[in-house]
């Protein structure tokens, strides 16, 4: 398939900004390359329409949640045309806990509807939940130096296409199994976790209503449509995926949140977790 014929697409969610941000490096690293590229923010209450059918490079990217893939990106992969001239390249940012499962889930979701890995990318990312920690855990990633490994991840998919136009031929592809990169039993648990179950632990998410103005702020700026009125106050759906954006941009502080316990949790599970701490390209 030659190179030239395909058209590349950049998929995102990103409720704190930073997936978003390493989707704008590889757009621009493309550009820089004289490649054309689209954009799709995955933010709002409806799955955007799929990908019109033809040759594409889907370059797709999610935070992990739970060490899972956010619903609303998968949600997405299903709505793509299936077929055979079709390939992906995704990436996730993590908050320096555990990416968990959220590299190989994308990546066999995609599979399935026969788009195939080229390349894919985990990549620190400040922890989301930690926006009140005067230390949050990887604090100022993405850095340099992680938006250098997108570029190096734009010039080898680039350079697979363009061996594989002059030869003729199909381009190599990821080996998924390099994806399985936890160890066994690590990865196991991270299976067997939920952002349904995660929810079901944190009960109830709506602010308190003698503290909400009824301004309407948290329900314009959910990145997933997660939140409706419900009566004279919001309430989160089945959508939320707990971002906390809506509690980070309360003026009234509505939202419970136990900042403290919080982080003492997180900052656990991260201890306990035997990946890492770094950036990596899978290529």
């Amino acid at each position: 398939m030659a190179a030239d014929s395909l058209v590349h697409c950049i998929a995102f969610l990103s409720p704190a900004g930073t997936t978003r941000r390493l989707a704008q490096t590889l757009a621009a690293a493309l550009r820089r390359r004289n490649v054309p590229v689209q954009s799709i923010d995955l933010a709002g209450r409806q799955t955007p329409a799929c990908l019109a059918p033809g040759p594409c490079c889907l370059w797709l990217g999610s935070p992990v949640y739970v060490d899972h893939a956010l619903p609303p990106v998968l949600d997405f992969v299903a709505t793509l045309p299936p077929g055979d001239r079709h390939y992906a390249v995704p990436f996730v940012t993590w908050g320096a806990v555990c990416s968990g499962v959220a590299l190989p889930e994308m990546a066999s979701a995609l599979a399935a509807r026969g788009w195939r890995s080229l390349a894919a990318a985990k990549v620190l990312a400040e922890h989301s939940s930690l926006w009140r920690s005067t230390a949050p855990l990887a604090q100022g990633h993405p850095d340099a130096a992680d938006l250098a490994l997108m570029e190096q991840l734009v010039d080898a998919v680039l350079e697979r296409l363009e061996q594989a136009r002059l030869a003729g031929a199909e381009p190599p592809l990821l080996a998924l199994d390099r994806l399985h990169y936890l160890p066994a039993e690590v990865e196991q648990h991270s299976w067997s976790k939920s952002l349904q179950a995660a929810k079901q632990l944190l009960g109830p998410h709506q602010p308190r209503h003698d503290r909400c103005i009824r301004c309407g702020g948290c329900v314009l700026s959910c990145p997933v449509g997660a939140l409706d009125w419900q009566g004279d106050y919001p309430q989160a759906n089945d959508r939320c995926i707990r971002c906390h954006q809506c509690t980070r941009i309360c003026p009234q502080q509505a939202f419970p949140y136990d900042a403290a316990a919080m982080e003492q949790r997180i900052r656990g599970f991260a201890a306990a977790s035997p990946e890492v701490k770094q950036s990596a390209l899978y290529l």
